[in-house]
């Protein structure tokens, strides 16, 4: 008759004493003092090989209780695990729920955490997990594979519910869609037994609040493989909606712009010299009918190697309300090193927006280059002229956060990716 773990456990190594959670379904035991994995032989407990120490420091203690994802646990075993050939190190905890003494486990790597859970009988994937299966379907979802290597036990202590030879090491293979994982394990002297574990990620906060009473967590570095980002925006779907939404805005625009008159109200001539720079010229008044709209002023002048400027009020004569802006021209030219050249412009326009309609007049100030010559210069103005502006800025607007989204994501998933060591799609955002 085969021996069996007892609910009270004394290392056969150390002679130290443990307690066990749950004697009738533990299968090995290991010992936190001395690392020897503890078993039940035919005739005896005995201990047929140790483990190591910890490289890291576990941040939960065997033996704690909490309530993570609307569950009760216990952590029932802590074991530190690597990546074979490599230098990546990851703490897990063994998890027993409470009531049906089932167990999951939180897997925490750079503080970032998961939650698995074993996956059997009908909720299987239908996979073959051969080495260039580049995903599967699990819950009607299709799940990415994100990375294949062999892992072992560095250290471990508690009980495990199972048998295996924990030096022995196991293939695993991951797949993600975030903030979901699925884990497969499989023995490689018995490719036919695999181990199937479904999980998702899970904020450090939530870890410390179930088991350390909210404290202080160490921080998350780099993009977990099942960590969500955080837009929540389907990148994909905003871009392709803000096409559609510039498209009709421009559609919209276009009809609008046709429909509008485009009236000339007001045109004078005005001749400026030295004697009336800086003196107001009231001009005769003008009528805007149709209700509010815009209005282009433009300013056509002679200037040549000097400048003008005019600041323009225009005077609602039933309100009082005045519009000030300022419409400028400046011109130079000349020859150098045998080229001609020019800069500036004779015209300018200034685009004035809501103009409610009514009687009005303009007031104008006129100054300009004092050493220059006198200037001749014209003042037109149009009534219900179309705009795009407004169509241009809205579309570019949602043009840029659109890309920025997506540009935020590509990042966030480079990122993710990066760590990945499956070849076809490491390279897959560079």
């Amino acid at each position: 008759m085969s021996a069996i773990i007892p609910p009270v456990l004394k290392c056969p190594s150390c002679q130290q004493s443990h307690s066990v959670f749950d004697a009738e379904k533990t299968a090995m035991y290991v010992c936190g003092n001395c690392y020897a994995v503890i078993e039940a032989g035919s005739k005896a407990i005995h201990s047929p090989y140790s483990l190591n120490k910890p490289k890291g420091k576990p941040l939960l203690p065997l033996g704690a209780k909490g309530v993570l994802k609307d569950k009760h646990y216990t952590v029932i075993a802590v074991a530190e695990r690597y990546e074979l050939n490599t230098a990546y190190y990851w703490f897990e905890y063994t998890l027993m729920r409470e009531g049906d003494h089932e167990v999951a486990f939180l897997s925490t790597y750079d503080g970032h955490w998961l939650l698995l859970e074993p996956v059997s009988g009908s909720a299987l994937p239908k996979a073959t997990f051969t080495p260039t299966q580049e995903g599967m379907t699990w819950d009607s979802v299709f799940f990415e594979r994100f990375s294949r290597y062999k892992a072992k036990y560095n250290y471990a202590s508690g009980e495990f519910h199972w048998h295996a030879n924990l030096r022995k090491g196991v293939e695993c293979v991951e797949y993600i869609c975030p903030p979901r994982l699925l884990a497969v394990e499989v023995d490689p002297s018995d490719p036919a037994g695999k181990d199937v574990f479904g999980g998702e990620y899970i904020l450090p906060s939530a870890v410390s609040k179930a088991f350390l009473n909210g404290k202080a967590m160490p921080p998350r570095e780099g993009v977990a493989p099942a960590q969500p980002s955080w837009i929540t925006i389907n990148p994909r779907r905003f871009l392709i909606g803000t096409l559609v939404f510039c498209i009709l805005a421009l559609i919209i625009q276009t009809v609008y712009s046709f429909s509008r008159k485009q009236l000339p109200v007001f045109n004078e001539r005005m001749f400026m010299d030295t004697t009336n720079i800086n003196k107001p010229i009231v001009s005769p008044s003008f009528k805007l009918e149709g209700g509010t709209s815009n209005m282009e002023v433009q300013l056509e002048t002679d200037v040549d190697n000097s400048w003008c400027e005019v600041e323009v009020n225009l005077v609602n004569e039933q309100t009082g309300k005045e519009t000030a802006f300022v419409v400028g021209a400046e011109y130079y030219s000349g020859v150098s090193e045998g080229e001609r050249w020019s800069e500036g412009s004779h015209t300018q326009k200034e685009f004035v927006c809501s103009v409610p309609s009514g009687s009005y007049h303009f007031v104008t100030t006129f100054s300009k280059d004092t050493n220059g010559p006198p200037v001749s210069l014209g003042l037109t103005v149009w009534w219900d002229v179309p705009s795009w502006w407004n169509a241009v800025v809205v579309s570019m607007t949602m043009a840029l956060v659109a890309i920025g989204i997506w540009l935020l994501h590509r990042s966030f998933e480079a990122k993710r990716w990066a760590g990945s060591n499956v070849t076809n799609y490491r390279n897959r955002w560079n």
